[in-house]
């Protein structure tokens, strides 16, 4: 069986993978889900505890509370950016002592999983990006998805440094999870986007795989299967939005398992 470390996309945190797990889990594979710093229940912004109290009665299931979808406290918000997530999920793989991880990322976190395959190799059995940005050396997101993608985090930009999540639609969310989906994302900071990825990226270093999603809204996003091609990895593709760990869990498993070949997979 295999060990799957999931690395979540900007605005989310671990919690998007819940649907996931337990299917992973019943085949006999180990799952691990780590939240980036500042997101998800790692998220800090400032509210008075009456807030809270309203928040809990008004808004939120006690459910969603305990999982991890509200973090209400914090004074300040603390600088965050690309190098942050990388030493975030490194410091995860040597704390739960990973070795031989099939390394899943998807959307912003390719830059995340590009940079862990080139720093961290022998840690890593193969890599599998899901609807991901694919890095380039020295470049940031920003540089690598152009102007129009510039345009609209000076659009979506909270005056403390943040970015506010993107509308619900972009991630393909279905009407009847929206309410809830929405609820749970957090803003993301804007160095994130702008920080470059930390030297070289070769894309034959590890064995990568891309799993494209056919509904993506985004044309960016679309098209990086093409460069994922141009890389000779594997493309598998998805009758999907952006978010299949939330739209179709079981779907997403399949072709996860089946990227997996039996001697990648035994641990």
């Amino acid at each position: 069986m295999a060990t799957f470390l999931f690395v979540h996309g900007a605005f989310q945190g671990g919690w998007v993978w819940r649907k996931v797990i337990p299917i992973l889990q019943n085949q006999g594979h180990v799952v691990h889900t780590p939240t980036l710093s500042g997101c998800g229940y790692l998220y800090q912004k400032t509210h008075s505890k009456s807030d809270l109290k309203a928040y809990i009665k008004n808004e939120a299931s006690y459910l969603d509370t305990v999982s991890g979808c509200f973090y209400p406290f914090g004074d300040n918000l603390p600088e965050y950016d690309l190098q942050v997530y990388i030493n975030d999920v490194a410091n995860y793989m040597a704390i739960e002592m990973l070795n031989e991880v099939i390394l899943v990322g998807h959307s912003y976190s390719g830059m995340i999983c590009g940079a862990l395959m080139m720093q961290y190799p022998e840690y890593i059995r193969q890599s599998i990006f899901i609807d991901a940005i694919i890095p380039k050396s020295d470049r940031s997101f920003a540089d690598i998805a152009g102007e129009p993608f510039r345009q609209m985090l000076n659009q979506h930009r909270l005056g403390n440094d943040q970015i506010r999540p993107w509308p619900v639609k972009i991630f393909g969310i279905p009407e009847t999870e929206t309410a809830w989906f929405e609820s749970c994302l957090r803003p993301f900071p804007y160095q994130a986007f702008h920080a470059n990825f930390p030297g070289i990226f070769d894309p034959a270093i590890k064995k990568i795989s891309y799993i494209s999603c056919l509904h993506t809204i985004s044309p960016f996003i679309r098209m990086i299967s093409d460069t994922a091609r141009g890389n000779s990895w594997p493309v598998y593709e998805l009758e999907s939005g952006h978010s299949p760990m939330i739209t179709c869990p079981e779907a997403l498993v399949n072709a996860l398992t089946a990227i997996v070949q039996p001697n990648d997979a035994a641990l």
